[in-house]
């Protein structure tokens, strides 16, 4: 079992938010990643918090973004109860049988997520 942790600081992708705009998100974020973030009321919070899940995963992986894992190698989506989740994009991002769960939390400073992995 591994575990991922990242922190991010609202203000910080807020800067970058305005400055490059969709492009910044197009980068990090699947289309749907991208259309769930615009669609809630903390715009800004959610997209922090998709960011950290996403450092949260590849720490725990112990492989950070690089090889075979990307930004878009996997998204954090919401299931219907609105708790996020981890979907594999491509089939070889992580190790065959791996279970991926975690958590992602935010207040008026920051966003934190946590990953849990199962080998």
């Amino acid at each position: 079992m591994e575990v991922g942790v990242d922190i991010v600081d609202l203000d910080r992708i807020e800067t970058i938010y305005r400055r490059y705009g969709r492009k910044f998100l197009q980068r990090i974020l699947s289309d749907e990643e991208i259309t769930l973030c615009l669609q809630k009321p903390q715009v800004i919070a959610s997209i922090a918090g998709r960011f950290a899940a996403k450092e949260a995963v590849v720490k725990a992986l112990g492989t950070g973004f690089s090889g075979t894992v990307h930004w878009k190698s996997f998204e954090i989506l919401n299931d219907e109860r609105g708790r996020p989740y981890v979907r594999q994009v491509d089939a070889d991002c992580f190790p065959a049988g791996c279970l991926v769960k975690i958590s992602i939390a935010h207040d008026r400073h920051a966003a934190i997520a946590t990953a849990l992995i199962e080998l």
